[in-house]
């Protein structure tokens, strides 16, 4: 019996802290770079909606890639308290997996330890306020 092993994809790890299109844009060029699926995942916690990830996902999506190509996306919604811990697991199936360095400092840097593949981690900076 043989087992048919799933090809590599390119995980990109999104949250809300507003970081999603610079990780997917990047998540999305690797993937196309490297002839690889793309998967977008959220951890979800305790205090989170499963409705609210999704929407978190779609739009993010939808805000930053092209309508036909943000269709053909992976999505998946993991609940865990650690998001470290979960994104880690993921990152077996994974090529390469995309984070911010955002919000998720330390949660980034517990993963690039934990992580089965490399880590990309993108620099995030605040977003200043528009001066009218």
């Amino acid at each position: 019996m043989s087992t048919q092993i799933e090809p590599p994809l390119v995980l990109a790890a999104v949250d809300e802290d507003g970081s999603a299109g610079v990780v997917l844009m990047y998540a999305w060029q690797e993937a196309r770079r490297r002839k690889l699926p793309l998967r977008v995942a959220h951890v979800r916690t305790r205090r989170e909606a499963m409705t609210d990830s999704d929407r978190l996902l779609t739009a993010s999506l939808y805000d930053n890639l092209p309508p036909d190509e943000a269709a053909s996306v992976e999505r998946q919604i993991l609940h865990d308290d650690d998001p470290a811990r979960a994104l880690a697991a993921l990152s077996h199936d994974a090529a390469l997996v995309v984070a911010a360095a955002g919000t998720l400092g330390e949660t980034v840097k517990k993963l690039a330890a934990l992580a089965a593949c490399p880590v990309a981690v993108i620099p995030v900076t605040p977003r200043v306020a528009a001066r009218w």
